[in-house]
């Protein structure tokens, strides 16, 4: 009796399935089912068609198109760590004067050299994806090794030139 107490819905969920494929053959809606039974063809009468009793219908969506303008607009391309020659390059590509790049030192405590192409982009201000207007002048700070992006203490790459920084006591 356990059993088949246990067996019970599995028996009940079995038999609405097989009551729902009873119908034989599925349709989309398009064109009528015909019996998959055999007619007898001595009978005069035509075979008889079912249709569905409900259609899909499809209910009609907005669909939004891309508008084209005369001139595309033109947004800030990321460009952290990249070299800033590739930065300058990249801006070209777009069709941006690389003329509108400023560079910045990223830490407070280090010295943009004259010869920074191989210096990598560690930041840009307005942010990637950000709309550049004709005026829009765009920064890029930039730091000597790329891993040299992450560190910082309170914006200083040498925690010994951090102001706030109490060495630990000598002989501790």
């Amino acid at each position: 009796m356990r059993t088949l107490r246990h067996l019970a819905p599995v028996i009940l969920l079995g038999g609405l399935v097989l009551a729902g494929c009873s119908g034989g053959s599925q349709t989309d809606g398009t064109a009528p089912v015909t019996p998959t039974a055999a007619t007898d063809t001595a009978s005069a009468a035509p075979p008889a068609t079912t249709t569905p009793t409900s259609t899909p219908t499809a209910i009609p969506t907005a669909i939004p198109t891309a508008t084209v303008s005369a001139t595309p607009d033109r947004v800030m391309p990321a460009l952290h760590g990249r070299t800033y020659e590739e930065a300058r390059a990249e801006f070209t590509r777009r069709g941006l004067s690389a003329a509108r790049l400023t560079t910045a030192a990223q830490h407070k405590d280090v010295t943009l050299s004259r010869d920074h192409d191989a210096w990598y982009v560690c930041a840009s201000s307005p942010r990637p994806g950000a709309p550049l207007s004709a005026a829009t002048t765009v920064t890029v700070k930039l730091a000597k090794d790329f891993s040299d992006c992450t560190t910082s203490f309170h914006g200083y790459l040498h925690q010994e030139n951090d102001p706030a920084y109490t060495p630990p006591p000598a002989g501790g």
